[in-house]
């Protein structure tokens, strides 16, 4: 029996809201799978992927959000290269989203700033770490100092963690969409130009 097709399945037209939905909704809903995408980035010839949760998800300017250490090897490799791609995946839904684009990195300005403030405390805690994440270690721990593990610290012990906070805003050019099905797969691409006007046509799957 043939499940029954959603409205985008054979129009292109759609396809472009139906992303953005999936990924407003990751922003704010911790049981969507769109909240957590991998992430790839470039260290010379070489690519580099991680999750990363997405923070922010911004249709009217094609910018997709998310937080990091500012020392972390994901900040180094867009220093040098700041083409990045996400890959997002929504199991229930059978959509896949590949999407590239160019990263900014905010620091200490007034993004990070508004950002910063709405960051709950067992967040901000992480960018307590002395040493910088992925740095080699003689023995496990948390990277925080070992007085926190278990607990949280008061709202004024974290604001020493704005120093290694910032914010990789992303401008998305290009998507791809792939949404499996039962009676035939669809595929997309998505090209976004400066303008943010959009242009859509459909892929073999």
């Amino acid at each position: 029996m043939n499940e029954k097709v959603p409205d985008f399945y054979n129009n292109k037209d759609l396809i472009f809201d139906e992303i953005w939905t999936l990924l407003s909704r990751g922003v704010v809903d911790r049981s969507e799978d769109f909240r957590l995408p991998v992430v790839i980035v470039n260290k010379g010839q070489i690519s580099d992927g991680r999750i990363v949760v997405l923070r922010g998800a911004f249709k009217d300017r094609r910018v997709l959000r998310f937080h990091t250490d500012l020392r972390s090897s994901k900040i180094e490799a867009l220093k040098k290269n700041n083409n990045i791609y996400f890959l997002f995946y929504n199991k229930k839904r059978k959509i896949q989203v590949r999407a590239k684009g160019e990263a900014t990195i905010h620091y200490k300005d007034k993004i990070t700033d508004e950002a910063w403030k709405k960051t709950m405390i067992i967040s901000r805690k992480c960018y307590l770490a002395t040493n910088a994440p992925g740095s080699v270690s003689e023995n496990p721990h948390p990277g925080y100092p070992k007085e926190l593990e278990g607990k949280n610290p008061k709202i004024e012990d974290t604001e020493i963690g704005y120093d290694n906070f910032c914010v990789v805003e992303s401008k998305i050019r290009e998507m791809e969409w792939l949404y499996l099905a039962s009676q035939g797969h669809r595929r997309a691409k998505i090209n976004i130009e400066d303008n943010g006007s959009v242009n859509t046509e459909w892929l073999t799957p």
